[in-house]
């Protein structure tokens, strides 16, 4: 399937990459981890993210500011990555082909060509694979691919860790990559915000369910009283799961529409993302969400929590 991608980029001429609604490190740096390769073909490329907000902790990737917000007039390929649904790139279907690039097992399939890798770590490593075939891999794609590695197994700290994840790492490094410097990049460069609205966030903290579950809400009148952004929240989540006695971890955050995104984390045995798909949504075994409308977000919490054994 990986010469079925190159054969259709080689056929193409407007070709947008494509990161998901609210992105992390993995769907930008799997995006940019293609860019260089594809400008060094000769190809017509644009790197789209439909989202009000990317956070500027990943600038130091390279051709970050190329990212735009306005869908380019012509495309004959799109290119989308860590991406389960089509409808969380935030784009309209128009007369392009698709890849899918995508490491989620809830992934729908939606491309003309699907390369879902649900055993891969990170979707950045499934780049790497594409990228290993066509050629060499530079500094540049490197850090992109690196960037995503790190977050999705959480700085080599999650369960999809294993001895291919540090072998791949290694490669990377030896590439040119300098992990003390993209974790400093990720993890030290907290705005005054980001840490008031932390705060604000652990005085609500609630736990249920002889402490095995933890539950953090924030409200838009929260974020506007810290100051933060949006994309200051998505640590939170991993505060309710680093409790010592939680099992489930769930963080609900109101958006602007007045519904809410759910982000659901395990730490054991769970899975997640059968309850995520319950309501709708997806993602892994320990790391899932979905988004829901109901105003009454307390009936929401109970129907999940009906909906586990613990």
């Amino acid at each position: 399937m990986y010469k079925q991608v190159w054969e259709l980029i080689h056929k193409s001429h407007y070709i947008t990459l494509v990161s998901h609604i609210n992105p992390d490190g993995d769907t930008l740096g799997s995006m940019l981890s293609l860019y260089p390769t594809l400008k060094k073909m000769g190809k017509n490329v644009s790197l789209f993210n439909a989202s009000e907000e990317v956070s500027i902790k990943y600038d130091f990737l390279p051709n970050f500011k190329k990212i735009k917000k306005i869908f380019p007039q012509k495309c004959d390929l799109l290119i989308c990555f860590d991406c389960g649904s089509f409808d969380r790139l935030g784009i309209l279907k128009k007369d392009f082909k698709i890849i899918n690039i995508d490491h989620h097992k809830s992934n729908t399939l939606y491309g003309d060509i699907n390369i879902v890798d649900e055993k891969s770590a990170s979707s950045t490593l499934v780049v790497m694979d594409i990228l290993e075939q066509h050629g060499k891999i530079s500094k540049d794609e490197a850090i992109c691919i690196y960037t995503g590695l790190v977050e999705d197994t959480g700085f080599f700290m999650f369960s999809n860790t294993d001895a291919e994840v540090f072998s791949k790492a290694s490669k990377l490094i030896l590439l040119g990559v300098e992990p003390a410097k993209i974790a400093q990049n990720l993890k030290m460069r907290n705005s005054l915000a980001k840490t008031r609205l932390t705060s604000i966030f652990i005085d609500k903290i609630e736990l249920l369910k002889d402490a095995k579950v933890a539950v953090g809400t924030l409200t838009q009148k929260d974020l506007k009283k810290s100051g933060a952004l949006k994309s200051d929240t998505v640590h939170l989540v991993d505060i309710l799961r680093n409790l010592a006695t939680v099992e489930l971890a769930i963080f609900i955050i109101e958006l602007e529409d007045e519904s809410y995104k759910i982000s659901l984390r395990s730490k054991n045995t769970l899975d997640v993302s059968l309850l995520a798909e319950a309501f709708g949504g997806g993602g892994h075994k320990k790391s899932s969400g979905f988004e829901h409308k109901q105003e009454d977000i307390n009936r929401v919490i109970e129907q999940i929590i009906n909906k586990v054994e613990l």
